[in-house]
């Protein structure tokens, strides 16, 4: 295949390397010219097109409306189709979506982003085909089945192709069915056992983050482990954020769970072992992963042990022990962005500042409703609240330029 815009990113990188490369009498300068010279063409491309990563997300928004645009028209016109259109309907269009990603991307070569969007549209096909099948034959199974199939099935596919798109819907798919599964478990199932739901999707968060950690310590899945990093960055810190509220009335978690909590535990800790024998050359990566092996330790202990404050002592909000717990659970949650913000600074990863800023300002949003929202009147409030925003926002845009500024420099002097 001849360049592809995979390149663009690399180009880019590219420029900044070269002047340490001819002062270094690695390259001449004559050999400076010609490499960037063939990359002149991708740059002006970019330049004068959208960029790849706006392709790349056109693309994909494209497959999603076409893949619910099928089964909404299959769904609507579900009783006038004969079986065998149903199914023809279900393995052509699957089948075609696969044979055009690949042709586009792989065959052809001229258009990559958009074979690997029809690609990923196949890969959606596959999951509505399952239930539809099982629909029109009238199956009577476990209906959460269905999607871990759906999950199991696109698996290799990601990995075969390196897809990052899929590899997220598998991902996905597979957290839906934790909670689906899970629910079948407890009996009882009571707007009560929340909690028991938002520590077992934090382990699973924390699992998520492991094995991305694994992937990154493996040279062949470098280049997918950022699924697994990021989505599993937000669901740890979308459960521990939870848990900074008064919510430790009611137990953590529940010993019907236990048959989730062991494989999960099983999972971390292999991913954990592996990734630590990989001796991996990033930095702070000892104090990372023991963080992350303490916080999974203490929700597995939590989530077997403590089993909320009793009814008697709900009315007490502001002491015992669910305030104590609260009080941990801010703590450490505090010291978590600070540490992630902090990895993203010294690994000059965007998506952990990001996602470690947008938890501080969902913390300073949430405790200063917690704290302030009695101690003014309603107007000093919202006047006071939105100055405090805007000047938290004027700070970290600040804090956030500087830091990009600093990763451009950092490799213009590398």
């Amino acid at each position: 295949m001849a360049i592809a815009d995979k390149d663009l990113a690399f180009h880019r990188r590219l420029k900044a390397e070269m002047d340490f490369w001819v002062n270094e009498h690695i390259i001449t300068l004559s050999q400076k010219d010609q490499i960037l010279a063939r990359y002149t063409m991708l740059d002006a491309a970019d330049k004068k097109t959208a960029p790849g990563k706006l392709i790349t997300t056109i693309s994909i928004l494209g497959a999603l409306l076409i893949g619910i645009g099928i089964i909404l028209f299959v769904a609507s016109n579900w009783s006038q189709i004969p079986r065998w259109g149903k199914l023809s309907m279900i393995f052509v269009s699957m089948f075609l979506s696969y044979g055009l990603g690949y042709y586009a991307r792989y065959e052809k070569g001229n258009y990559p982003r958009v074979g690997a969007a029809a690609i990923f549209l196949g890969s959606m096909i596959f999951g509505a085909g399952i239930f539809l099948i099982a629909q029109i034959y009238h199956i009577t199974v476990h209906y959460p089945n269905g999607v871990l199939l759906w999950s199991i099935g696109i698996f290799p596919l990601a990995y075969l192709l390196r897809f990052k798109t899929i590899l997220s819907l598998a991902i996905t798919a597979l957290l839906v069915w934790l909670g689906m599964e899970a629910s079948f478990w407890v009996p009882g199932f009571s707007f009560g056992m929340r909690l028991a739901f938002v520590t077992l999707y934090c382990m699973a968060g924390l699992v998520l983050w492991m094995v991305g950690l694994m992937h990154r310590g493996i040279g062949p899945l470098r280049t997918i482990s950022s699924p697994y990093a990021i989505l599993g960055l937000v669901l740890a810190f979308s459960g521990g954020y939870i848990l900074t509220f008064d919510v430790f009335r009611e137990g953590m978690g529940s010993p019907e769970l236990l048959v989730f909590y062991l494989p999960m535990a099983g999972i971390f800790l292999s991913a954990f072992i592996i990734y630590v024998l990989t001796k991996p050359a990033e930095r702070a990566w000892v104090a990372e992963s023991l963080s992350l092996l303490l916080i999974m330790a203490i929700l597995l202990y939590l989530s077997l042990s403590y089993t909320g404050f009793p009814h008697l002592y709900r009315g007490y909000r502001e002491g015992g022990v669910p305030f104590l717990m609260q009080s941990v659970a801010n703590l450490i949650f505090a010291a978590g962005i600070i540490g992630v913000i902090f990895l993203g600074y010294t690994r000059k990863s965007i998506a952990y500042i990001n996602v470690g800023l947008l938890f501080f300002v969902l913390l300073i949003i949430a405790r200063y409703f917690d704290f302030f929202w009695k101690l003014l009147p309603r107007s000093l409030f919202f006047i006071a609240g939105g100055l405090i925003l805007m000047l938290g926002g004027i700070i970290l845009e600040r804090k956030r330029r500087q830091i990009l500024a600093s990763f451009t420099a950092g490799r213009s002097e590398s």
